[in-house]
């Protein structure tokens, strides 16, 4: 299961992932940024019902400011776009007019995390594309999914290949990797499990629960999904798991 077999790439165009997809074409129009082609498929399955109602997208990570003009134009008009990055250059690529604000700090402080939120969100979809350093990506995510993004929004984490390669381990930096932390919210998601039998959960069986305990985080994970590189976390309110005996 494990060995090792050749793999061809085809290195010139067309690539499918980027002219069959939308956001994949408006990336080849912008200058000044560099994205795995993989992901433009993520991004038109995953935010493509966002396009039009002017959502708010907050993106850890600037660079050179091609991905803020990327969401502007893929989500259309209304759409506010916050970018945040630890480098002071990155101010420059704020266009307030534009609805593109660009604020700097650190995305593993909690306090300049909540600022971001109070002053522009909450956030329809937030984009973490910053560090990619494990301890930052787990701290945003705990700054952020519960405080920061609105129900029914979306939560992605960007390059987690970072935790897999051999010539660094300059990204593994904490004991728990974000690629272990994220698979432990398969975990939270079904702890409600741990403490209650089948029949508890039951709508027609006398005696069945109508109240239980749970981790507050699984109140809200709809879905996780892993991709290649890629976590997506779904945000909504959820229910207690419920049976019905016929």
């Amino acid at each position: 299961m494990r060995a090792k077999t050749p793999w061809q790439a085809a290195k010139s165009p067309p690539f499918n992932d980027v002219e069959r997809t939308l956001s994949g074409r408006i990336w080849a129009g912008i200058p000044g940024g560099h994205k795995w082609l993989g992901y433009f498929p993520i991004y038109d399955r995953e935010f493509g019902r966002f396009r039009g109602t002017s959502p708010r997208i907050l993106e850890i990570g600037v660079y050179k400011g091609a991905s803020l003009l990327l969401w502007q134009q893929f989500f259309g008009e209304g759409v506010q776009v916050v970018g945040i990055d630890i480098d002071p250059n990155c101010a420059g690529f704020s266009q307030p007019e534009q609805n593109i604000f660009v604020e700097i700090g650190d995305q593993s402080d909690p306090a300049f995390l909540q600022s971001i939120v109070e002053k522009y969100g909450p956030f329809d979809i937030i984009i973490d594309d910053g560090s990619h350093i494990a301890s930052h990506q787990i701290a945003s995510f705990n700054g952020l999914f519960m405080a920061g993004l609105k129900d029914n929004g979306v939560y992605l984490v960007e390059d987690l290949e970072c935790m897999y390669w051999g010539h660094t381990d300059a990204f593994r930096d904490a004991p728990t990797t974000s690629v272990d932390f994220f698979k432990m919210l398969i975990d939270v998601q079904n702890s409600i499990y741990e403490d209650y039998t089948y029949n508890d959960f039951s709508l027609n069986i006398p005696g069945s629960r109508t109240e239980y305990t749970a981790i507050e985080l699984a109140k809200s994970i709809a879905g996780l999904k892993f991709l290649r590189g890629v976590v997506v976390i779904d945000k909504a309110p959820q229910i207690p798991p419920l049976t019905l005996h016929l």
